[in-house]
């Protein structure tokens, strides 16, 4: 299965902009999944709802799924998966998108938001597994991986791999994610935006790093900070069965299932 990211600097709201940049930039590339940062349409930073609300999408009316599924029709690509802010009865979400030729594959509404999203967004309540009969995708966005009880609840539902787009600038992100790999033995593609913009009047810069992780934690990609397009082929064989945890214990499977998790 290939695998990558895009990581690159998110043009301030123009979702055609974005969409058309995306779509020149892996023209002639071919992979099986993609995953594009948090809010990769519009940008993240917001000062007041007003000013989001003219770029949040109806999942059932979406310009962005039309055109990326016309885009992987085109090139006969897999799935790109990416955040976009989500209306549905004047609520707004924070919502992972999966996308295939075919339209809308699935999609989940970020349930952990940071104080700052709090100001304008609801949280989700459900952890997202999508099983194309291949592999089993879940969708997670950014703040989603410090909290270790929704991994496990994908991994409860058989993920292999786990998407993850996001807007960060700390150093602390990246150090989680091979750490979420690890304990739950699968990929973990992590793909976060570079660029800057300005919160609250105070200009904020984003520090990219986006990565493919193994189940073993097992860095396989690893971006800086530029513009960056890479893809790995992964062996889906490796899930639930990594070299490194294997010396410790044979079935980490029946050490999660020790836990009843539910949200």
């Amino acid at each position: 299965m290939k695998v990558g990211y895009f990581q690159y600097a998110v043009i301030w709201r123009d979702i055609e902009a974005n969409l058309n940049y995306v779509a020149s930039k892996i023209d002639g590339s071919t992979f099986d999944l993609l995953v594009l940062p948090e809010f990769f349409t519009t940008g993240y930073a917001i000062d007041k709802q007003a000013d989001i609300l003219p770029f949040a999408e109806h999942l059932s009316d979406s310009f962005t799924v039309r055109y990326l599924s016309e885009l992987l029709s085109r090139t006969g690509n897999g799935y790109i998966v990416g955040s976009i802010p989500e209306v549905e009865d004047g609520v707004l979400y924070n919502t992972s998108i999966l996308v295939g030729a075919s339209g809308l594959i699935a999609s989940y509404r970020k349930i952990h938001l940071p104080d700052y999203e709090k100001r304008f967004f609801r949280s989700g309540a459900e952890a997202v597994v999508y099983d194309d009969g291949d592999s089993r995708i879940g969708l997670t966005v950014c703040f989603d991986c410090w909290f270790p009880q929704h991994t496990s609840l994908l991994k409860a539902d058989g993920v292999e791999v786990i998407c993850h787009s996001a807007c960060f600038g700390g150093p602390v992100t990246p150090t989680i994610i091979p750490i979420r790999a690890l304990e739950n033995q699968c990929f973990y593609v992590s793909c976060n935006r570079i660029g800057e913009e300005y919160f609250d009047g105070e200009l904020e810069e984003y520090r990219g790093e986006s990565q493919v992780v193994g189940p073993d934690g097992d860095i396989l990609l690893r971006a800086g900070k530029e513009e960056a397009l890479d893809f790995v082929e992964i062996d889906l064989a490796r899930v639930d069965r990594p070299a490194f945890g294997s010396l410790i214990t044979k079935d980490f499977r029946s050490e999660h299932d020790k836990y009843t998790i539910q949200i």
